[in-house]
């Protein structure tokens, strides 16, 4: 490993590897009943050279439970090969792995966790710093309206988020409950939220609307009943809660379930449940590539995309074990993601909900102006051929 002006780690790659060469051996286990990955080599053992030349492919993260594919690819190895016949190979552990398909190394795949939230990843990967990323719906489709060139290539999991309130708010048990406390309020409601681009935002904010209720960014405005505060980053969330700076917050888990976990929060609804009822089974977060990825590495982003679609799929098999490995990623209680993970529905395929729950929300993003490119005047079903690419998606 070696470091730039920049103080970034780097590889580098063609003298190391020549002298690091070695063959890894592999046993390849049955098939999985699994459809979204190739079945391993009929051959029970397969001659690996893991440090091989091989394109690479950098993946950007956010550290939640909702990206939990990135976590299982990279920590059930052993699992994948035996039950997919694609998998990890660490090269340097947490970060480069050797991606192996049916006997064969096909890329490799840097694995960077981006800090600040979901909006941060599609701003790296317009700066040509990744070439796939794992990150935020809205601030994907902001990045499209912006001209980089960047679209979602696989849907990842639907739904996950959630209000939380204080535990001392013995009124507030769900949503009809929540909304009679903020109208019956002497003084506007503070509700938190990570990041301006955050798709739970953008929820909550399409049922304050439908319900009618007023509400302001920042400071208090004439007439509003709810504050959106900017806690600028999710783990600011809890601890503003607790010393009174917000009456409540907006969030993809697990802050809701980790709230719940310690005492200092209460999970009252899912914000899939609320008015006016068109994000059901709505996505937080998706996969997204470059376009130069896309075209330039399109064998490898395609491998990669079986990758985790096969983790999915491992995930929903295995859901103790997944929240285990998560956990472990994170940092987290087991517990906390047993609990956090059981919000989320895994799921790489296209469905009609996931599509319609983005029309949506393009719909919505194009109604509060947040759109100053094409898609401000594109309707929203032609804005979505635009902002998605599922060429490289694998077939069922």
């Amino acid at each position: 490993m070696f470091c730039d002006d920049s103080g970034r780690i780097t590889v580098q790659k063609a003298g190391l590897y020549a002298i690091l060469s070695c063959t890894f051996l592999i046993a390849a286990g049955c098939g999985h009943d699994g459809n979204q990955a190739q079945q391993p080599p009929a051959d029970s053992t397969v001659a690996v050279d893991i440090y091989a030349e091989a394109p690479l492919v950098r993946v950007g993260y956010v550290a939640h439970d909702h990206q939990a594919a990135v976590y299982i690819a990279a920590l059930r190895g052993d699992r994948m090969r035996e039950e997919y016949g694609i998998y990890l190979a660490p090269l340097r552990e947490g970060e480069l792995y050797a991606l192996v398909e049916n006997g064969e190394k096909v890329a490799e795949v840097e694995f960077f966790r981006a800090t600040g939230g979901g909006s941060v990843v599609p701003t790296s990967m317009a700066a040509g710093e990744f070439d796939l990323g794992f990150g935020g719906v809205v601030p994907f489709v902001s990045s499209t309206d912006a001209g980089t060139g960047i679209a979602m290539v696989s849907p990842l999991h639907t739904g996950g988020d959630m209000l939380v309130v204080a535990p001392d708010n013995a009124v507030v048990t769900d949503w009809a409950s929540f909304t009679e406390w903020v109208r019956n309020s002497e003084e506007p409601v503070n509700v938190g939220y990570k990041n301006p681009q955050a798709v739970a935002k953008n929820i909550f904010e399409a049922a304050l609307v439908a319900e009618g209720i007023p509400f302001s960014q920042g400071t208090p405005e004439p007439g509003a009943l709810i504050v959106m505060v900017n806690m600028q980053g999710e783990a600011n969330l809890i601890p503003g809660l607790t010393n009174g700076t917000i009456d409540a917050y907006v969030s993809n888990n697990p802050w809701c379930e980790l709230a719940e976990a310690n005492g200092s929060g209460r999970c009252v609804c899912e914000l899939a449940d609320l008015p006016p009822g068109t994000y059901v089974d709505h996505p937080c977060c998706s996969i997204a590539a470059t376009l130069e990825a896309r075209t330039e590495k399109a064998v490898e982003v395609a491998a990669c995309l079986r990758l985790f679609a096969a983790a999915t799929d491992y995930i929903n098999a295995n859901p103790e074990d997944a929240a285990s490995a998560t956990a472990e990623w994170l940092g987290n209680p087991v517990e906390v993601e047993i609990a956090s993970m059981a919000t989320s529905g895994y799921d790489t395929h296209e469905t009609e909900a996931w599509k319609a729950s983005i029309i949506a929300m393009i719909e919505d993003m194009a109604a509060r102006d947040q759109f100053a490119g094409p898609l401000a005047s594109m309707p929203a079903e032609e804005a979505y051929e635009l902002v998605t690419d599922f060429s490289l998606l694998p077939a069922d």
